[in-house]
């Protein structure tokens, strides 16, 4: 800011008019018109609360839009009261060592130039106030959100003022004024202590209610009304005018230039974050958020240096801004994972803090004075930092202590939920209450409930208009009900071909009606059938039964057939085995006959031999009998000699006689015995022929017979087991007859039942069209 006017004309502009005399000289016009254009300056940055309410109630939820109005006006009136009592003198009281200002409190009118120079910096003390209440809008509790905005306009903002801007009034800089710390209309003493008061309330809060998903990401809440937002920015740009221009604090031609670099900054500022919206956004779109931010990210990196450089670097400090402001608010939503509704840290202080450091890459040579740029560049360094330091860290403190000692500065869930139009004023909105009724019906399904109808207005139509398609949805409810009830006599009248509802209650009744009808139609016809299924189900029930007992009395006799066809087998086994023994002992006999004609053929061999041994014998007898007589012939020759030997020579004649006749004998018997042996011979081959072919013969017959037998039996029992197994099959069929006799009874009950049912429903919708006649 420039130093004050050197002249100044108690009479004012209008005296200039009045009393042109007393005035003739061009001090005298430039001294008035410097009062008049301070005083209009003032006015205009005045109305740029109504640029930072319209912006902040625009981008803040609809509930919370009243809320922030009043804030917007509840900060100014405290600021400026705060201002007057304490802030003013601190901030530009006479220095005490350049760190706070300690005289002018309470602002008397004594002082025509000091009455100005208040009101002029009391609308900046305003704004500074506000700029955090669009960052914490949502869920701040009112009265500690009073308490932010008089930490800030009676002791934050003024100490730092008096750093920076102390020698405005009394000629008695502040420490960073003195090391040559230049702000023209306060980048960082008015913007960035705002934002940096904005970070610590957004800390300290935390995010609305479903700002950030489980992951983390965050989400967007769509704003109130972006038209009014960007009202909002064009009064603020409006404004800015004088802002920039009045900052000055004198009607020169300087403030020309001035408006100049300030127009560019914004404009270029608003182009850069539009076109990075533009290109890397999730849609490809320019983001309306953005454009409107970038517009004031340039508007408040110019305000430091519109005095100070030329066109280009406004350029560059307005592309800078825009550049910075669209960066710095991704990365402290998705980063930091701080919700700020506005944007107002990336605005204004980011931005805040680049403008005032640009300021020293880009100041016009002949405003750099004694110092080179490097050591203006470090100094604006300095002060910002100097001004976040302050800012940030006694403003956390007071806000931590508020917060902990109020009991939170935070509202409670259910307050937030509602908004706080409601819960923290009462106040409500037309078309809010109208949104609020219906969503209420909707969660409640009260068809009871109207909205209020506001007389002369469009949200006042929609409100009628709504109440009458809830009478219309209650018609139709009073409608179902009588249906519930029985009552089939009333319907709906269609409003038209679109009145889809209506003609689908009403078809719903109609179709009722003739269901009705059908149903007592039909439901004679149920009952009838069902007694005539009950008759049939009584008569198969009984031949059923009857065929039971006689399949029954069958499967006993088949199974005492089986049991004596089984006995019969068991008798054919029996014979086959005797027959089977009687084969082999027939076998064994002729085998014993074989053998006994062998034996008699050896026999009659041995008799052959024997024969062959007699007339061996014979002849022996013969030679023996010859030799006893030579023997005697001898004797006789040798006379007494031969006495002895004729003795032996009888004896051995008397020998040879036995011989010949025992000889004679044995062959005779073993003749006798060999013509027996051949007769016992003949007849033994003959018993052996005769036994083999007996026996052939009779196990042939006896197998063959045995196993006609054993085949008819196995047919017989074969045939009895499938007569058993068709008797069996029979009687499950018989039983599941049986069963589906059952499952007929039951299904008669249940078509009795039914019948008894629909009964019942027709009789139900006669009441209800009777109980209709007689109301």
């Amino acid at each position: 800011m420039a130093m004050k006017p050197l002249e100044f004309n108690s009479g004012g502009f209008l005296c200039f008019f009045l009393r042109g005399d007393d005035m003739d000289t061009l001090a005298g016009l430039q001294t008035n018109l410097n009062y008049i254009w301070v005083l209009v300056s003032a006015a205009l940055v005045f109305f740029m609360q109504a640029g930072f309410m319209s912006l902040e109630a625009g981008l803040a939820s609809a509930k919370n839009s009243i809320n922030v109005a009043i804030k917007n006006l509840a900060d100014f009136v405290l600021a400026v009261i705060l201002f007057w009592m304490v802030g003013f003198g601190l901030m530009f009281g006479e220095s005490v060592n350049g760190y706070v200002g300690f005289s002018d409190f309470f602002i008397t009118v004594k002082d025509p130039w000091l009455v100005v120079f208040f009101v002029f910096q009391s609308v900046f003390v305003g704004t500074a106030a506000t700029i955090d209440s669009g960052a914490v809008a949502g869920r701040t509790k009112f009265w500690t959100y009073l308490l932010m905005s008089c930490l800030i306009s009676a002791v934050i903002y003024p100490v730092f003022g008096h750093w920076a801007w102390g020698g405005l009034f009394h000629d008695q800089a502040g420490w960073l004024e003195l090391r040559g710390f230049k702000d023209f209309a306060g980048s960082t003493v008015v913007h960035s202590v705002g934002g940096w008061m904005a970070l610590v309330g957004i800390i300290i809060l935390g995010p609305r209610i479903g700002k950030f998903d489980s992951n983390g990401k965050p989400k967007k809440i769509p704003p109130h009304s972006m038209t009014m937002a960007y009202m909002g920015t064009f009064i603020l740009f409006f404004g800015w005018f004088g802002f920039n221009c009045g900052s000055t604090l004198e009607a020169s031609p300087d403030i020309a230039s001035i408006a100049l670099n300030t127009i560019l900054a914004a404009c270029f500022g608003c182009l850069c974050s539009s076109a990075l919206s533009w290109s890397l956004s999730a849609n490809r779109r320019p983001e309306g958020e953005m454009i409107a931010n970038g517009t004031l990210a340039g508007l408040v990196g110019i305000t430091a240096g519109c005095a100070f450089v030329d066109t280009q670097g406004a350029m560059w400090i307005g592309v800078g801004s825009g550049i910075l402001v669209y960066f710095a608010t991704h990365f402290i939503e998705r980063i930091l994972k701080l919700d700020d509704v506005v944007g107002a840290v990336a605005v204004h202080g980011v931005c805040g803090a680049w403008g005032t450091i640009a300021l020293g890459f880009f100041i016009l040579p002949e405003h750099l004075g004694d110092m080179t740029r490097m050591q203006q560049i470090q100094i604006q360094a300095i002060g910002v930092f100097a001004c976040f330091a302050w800012t940030f860290g006694v403003g956390f403190i007071l806000c931590k202590i508020v917060d902990i000692l109020g009991g939170g500065m935070r509202v409670s869930e259910e307050h937030e939920l509602i908004g706080l139009n409601i819960a923290e004023h009462g106040a409500r909105m037309s078309h809010i209450e109208t949104i609020e009724t219906i969503h209420y019906i909707t969660k409640t399904g009260d068809l009871s409930k109207r909205v209020e109808v506001e007389i002369g207005t469009e949200m006042g139509d929609v409100a009628h208009t709504f109440n009458m398609l809830l009478d219309e949805i209650e018609e139709i409810v009073q409608v179902t009900e009588n249906v519930a009830k029985g009552d089939l006599s009333r319907n709906i009248e269609p409003k038209s071909d679109h009145d889809k509802l209506g003609q689908a209650v009403s078809n719903m009744v109609i179709g009722l009606r003739s269901f009705v009808a059908n149903v007592e139609s039909v439901s004679g016809a149920i009952s009838g059938s069902a007694d005539d299924l009950e008759e049939a189900s009584r008569h198969l029930s009984t031949s059923n039964s009857e065929l039971i007992q006689h399949i029954a009395t069958i499967a006993e006799n088949v199974s005492s057939g089986i049991e004596i066809t089984e006995a019969m087998q068991t008798h054919a086994e029996t014979g086959g085995e005797n027959v089977r023994c009687t084969t082999s002992e027939l076998v064994e006999m002729d085998s014993f006959l074989k053998n006994l004609s062998q034996e008699i053929g050896e026999l009659g061999e041995s008799s052959q031999r024997i024969g062959e041994f007699v007339s061996t014998i014979q002849t022996i007898a013969q030679k023996t009998n010859l030799l006893s007589l030579n023997a005697a012939i001898e004797a006789v020759h040798a006379g007494d000699h031969g006495k002895g030997f004729n003795v032996v020579a009888k004896e051995v004649k008397s020998l040879s006689e036995s011989s010949r006749t025992a000889a004679q004998e044995i062959a005779n018997l073993v003749k006798l015995v060999d013509n027996q042996m051949e007769d016992v011979r003949v007849g033994a081959v003959k018993s052996e022929a005769s036994s083999r072919e007996l026996l052939g013969q009779t196990a042939e017959n006896l197998t063959q017979s045995f196993a006609e037998i054993t085949s008819s039996v196995n047919m017989v029992v074969n045939v009895m087991n499938a007569i058993a197994t068709a008797m069996e099959l029979q009687n499950r069929s018989s039983q599941n007859a049986n069963s589906a006799v059952g499952r007929i009874t039951e299904i008669k009950e249940t078509m009795v039942q039914g019948s008894r049912q629909l009964l019942g429903v027709l009789s139900f919708f006669q009441r209800g069209k009777a109980t209709a006649a007689e109301d």
